[in-house]
C-alpha cells in the first residue's frame, strides 16, 4: 500500500515587524496545511520554538540551538539529529551558516531531512555554491541510502550555480519545478511589503525550495507542490517576508 507525506519550509523572519500578528498567521497556516514535517528558518528564540510546537499541535520539536535559527516540527519522533557548522563563510557576514540534519521514522521507514539557510547577498553565488557542496556532502555522510530531502532558504534563483549544481551534478529533484513546469513560483516577491523593503538589494525570485535526492520510498512521487503563506490578513499583514513552499508526496507501492 502507499502512503502520503507533506513537507513545508518557511523562513519566518525572526521576531521582526508586527511579529506577534505575523506569527498568528503562521500558526494558523501550520494547522491548515497539516504537514507531516515542517522546516523553519530564523527561529532564534527556543522558548518561542517550544510555544510554536505546542500551539501548532506538533508532537515533536527538533532544535539545533539558537545559533542557527533552524528547527523542525514533526509528527514523527526524531531518532537522530546533528547540526553542521559550515566552513564557508560570506566575507560580508559576521556570522556562520548551518545545515540541520534530522532522521525520523514514519512508521513505514526512516527518512533523512536537512534544513538550511544560505548566505544572502545577491552576487555571492560562489559562496552559496561552496555551502551547497558542504551540505550535500554532510547529508550523504549522515543519510546513506535513505530517502532524503533538503529544504530551506537558499537565497538564490533556480537558474544560478548552486541550484544548477543540485539539479544537475547531484541529481536532486526540485519538487516545485517538477510539479509546476514553467511556473516561476516566486517566494521573494514585492507584493509582500516586507520583501519590498529590500528591493534595492534583492530581486524578485524563487529562493525557497524543497529538494529530494531521488524518487524512492516516501518521496517516490511528487503529487503536488505550491507556494504558501503568500496572502495577507484582512489588515494587510503577511506571515513573513518570504513565502513558503509545501510539497506533497506519495510512496511507492509496497
Amino acid at each position: 500500500m502507499t502512503y502520503s507525506l507533506r513537507l513545508v519550509t518557511l523562513n519566518t523572519w525572526q521576531e521582526r515587524g508586527p511579529w506577534r500578528e505575523r506569527w498568528e498567521l503562521i500558526l494558523q497556516g501550520l494547522r491548515e496545511y497539516d504537514a507531516d514535517i515542517v522546516g523553519l528558518q530564523e527561529v532564534f528564540n527556543m522558548d518561542w520554538a517550544a510555544e510554536v510546537r505546542e500551539r501548532s499541535g506538533y508532537p515533536y520539536l527538533a532544535v539545533s540551538g539558537e545559533h542557527s535559527g533552524l528547527i523542525f516540527l514533526s509528527k514523527f519522533k526524531p531518532v537522530e539529529q546533528e547540526c553542521l557548522i559550515m566552513k564557508t563563510q560570506s566575507p560580508s557576514e559576521d556570522y556562520l551558516r548551518y545545515a540541520f540534519y534530522v532522521r525520523v521514522n514514519t512508521g513505514k521507514e526512516d527518512i533523512a531531512l536537512l534544513n538550511t539557510h544560505l548566505s544572502w547577498r545577491a552576487g555571492e553565488h560562489k559562496v552559496r555554491m561552496k555551502q551547497t557542496q558542504e551540505l550535500t556532502a554532510f547529508l550523504k555522510s549522515k543519510a546513506g541510502k535513505l530517502p532524503a530531502a533538503i529544504m530551506g532558504d537558499f537565497n538564490t534563483a533556480p537558474d544560478t550555480l548552486p541550484i544548477k549544481y543540485l539539479r544537475g551534478t547531484e541529481k536532486w529533484v526540485d519538487t516545485f519545478a517538477e510539479a509546476n513546469p514553467g511556473e516561476t513560483g516566486l517566494t521573494w516577491k514585492y507584493t509582500n511589503p516586507y520583501a519590498a523593503l529590500e528591493k534595492e538589494k534583492m530581486a524578485e525570485r524563487r529562493i525557497d525550495y524543497i529538494f529530494v535526492r531521488e524518487k524512492k520510498g516516501a518521496f517516490s512521487k511528487v503529487r503536488a507542490s505550491k507556494v504558501i503563506f503568500n496572502a495577507p490578513s484582512a489588515a494587510g499583514i503577511y506571515p513573513s517576508d518570504h513565502f513558503g513552499v509545501l510539497t506533497e508526496f506519495s510512496s511507492e507501492k509496497t
